[in-house]
Parts: C-alpha cells; structure tokens; sequence
C-alpha cells in the first residue's frame, strides 16, 4: 500500500481539531462552573446585604416607635399634673366662693 500524504494530513488535522474541539469544551465547561459559582456568591452577598439594611430599617422604626410612646407619656404626665392644678383651682374657687356669702 502506497503512503497517501493527502490522507494523513487529512487525518491528523481532524485528530487536532477534535482534540482542540474537546479541550475548549472541557475550558467551557469550568469556565461556567467558575461564573455560577460567582453569580451564586454575588446573589447571596446581595441577599445578606438586603436582609441587613432590612433589620436595620425595622430597628430604626421601633425606636421611633418607642420615642414616640415615650413622649406621649410625658405629654400624659404634662396633662395629669395640669388637671390636678386645674381641679385645685376649681376647688379654690369653689371654696372662695362659698365663704363670701
């Protein structure tokens, strides 16, 4: 049988083409493995990140929200002790009342 150069040029180059076919392929594929593993991270420090300006926005609101009761119940004291003063005038004048007749 005769040395055909044609056919074993032919050959090797689709040895070297399946070859480079197959090591691109495997790269591809750890390339994605690398990119979802990234995206996955990225996602999860986002949702990390999300959640903790979430508990900090609902702690600022609570204390807000016990601000707010703290200063109504100084309002409330500021009223109890101005009905109290109130009532002792009303009974002033009651009494005052009562003795100039």
């Amino acid at each position: 049988m005769k040395f055909d150069a044609n056919v074993a040029s032919f050959i090797l180059g689709s040895v070297c083409a399946a070859s480079g076919w197959v090591v691109w392929w495997v790269n591809q594929i750890q390339t994605d493995k690398q990119n979802s593993t990234q995206k996955a991270a990225e996602a999860a420090k986002k949702e990390y990140a999300a959640q903790r300006d979430f508990e900090h926005l609902k702690n600022n609101q609570l204390q807000i929200s016990a601000a707010i009761a703290t200063g109504f119940d100084e309002i409330e004291d500021r009223f109890n002790i101005l009905h109290r003063e109130m009532t002792e005038i009303k009974a002033y004048f009651i009494r005052s009342h009562t003795t100039d007749k």
